[in-house]
């Protein structure tokens, strides 16, 4: 006992006044959405996506953030807006963290339900398919590599940019899959073996300008994903199934 009466009592070394401060940035992706299709509020996210958000800005609300930054696609503006809640932090559109592109926009702009079915259909399947590489495009659109070097720019920028402490990124899965790819040192052949639920939630610090991953995929309104227990495209396919109303069968299938 006296070894664990001394472990204990051990004095604690005073924090170094001169040491610098550890920044942190919260990247977030947006909460569930059914991507245009079969809301009503104009603002792309589902109920259940606001209760998504909801949950994570009670968890962040004792934090004091500085600003927030969000992609300008509709899921992330509603994201932001509901995480900013009434703190009156701004928030800032970074245009280059919008979702990878494909190559024909008018998928982009599809409004009818079957519309948005088939063009889901395809692009769970470029992230699905064990093919996808680097330079794999999407939908005949941009590449992961093109993805990569689009997005991280602005990461780096913010990282050696004074006068904040902490800030909201919100963006999507495969501009979170990137930057979070990059911070890890995962490269090519192969697509960085990361989920990322809706309403995902990951801590990237900043100790002496070195990023360093200390928070993965947490989602607060399902702490222990004991819902979430299948991969983000087979729940996103059910979701879209549901909410739809149209299936969704997984390509290589008969539909």
């Amino acid at each position: 006992m006296s070894g664990v009466f001394l472990l204990f009592s051990r004095p604690v070394a005073p924090l170094d006044p001169d040491a610098p401060d550890t920044r942190r940035i919260y990247l977030v992706r947006h909460g569930e959405t059914l991507y245009g299709a079969g809301t009503t509020s104009g603002d792309d996210l589902t109920p259940e996506g606001y209760r998504q958000i909801e949950a994570l800005e009670r968890l962040l609300r004792p934090t004091a953030i500085d600003a927030i930054y969000a992609s300008p696609l509709e899921r992330a503006q509603a994201t932001a807006r509901t995480l900013a809640g009434l703190s009156g932090v701004p928030i800032t559109t970074v245009e280059t963290l919008r979702e990878i592109m494909p190559g024909d926009f008018s998928l982009l702009a599809a409004s009818s339900t079957l519309d948005v079915a088939g063009f889901l259909r395809q692009a769970i399947g470029y992230f699905v398919d064990p093919e996808t590489r680097w330079d794999t495009p999407y939908l005949g659109g941009e590449t992961y590599r093109g993805l990569r070097a689009r997005v991280w720019p602005f990461f780096a920028e913010l990282m050696q940019r004074p006068g904040w402490r902490r800030v909201v990124v919100v963006a999507h899965g495969g501009v979170n899959n990137a930057l979070i790819g990059q911070i890890l040192g995962t490269g090519e052949p192969g697509l960085a073996n990361i989920e990322q639920d809706f309403g995902g939630l990951n801590i990237i610090d900043l100790v002496e300008s070195r990023p360093v991953l200390r928070l993965l995929n947490f989602t607060a309104y399902d702490p222990l994903k004991a819902d979430l227990e299948a991969s983000s495209m087979e729940i996103l396919r059910s979701i879209l199934a549901t909410g739809l109303g149209v299936p969704m069968t997984p390509p290589g299938t008969g539909g």
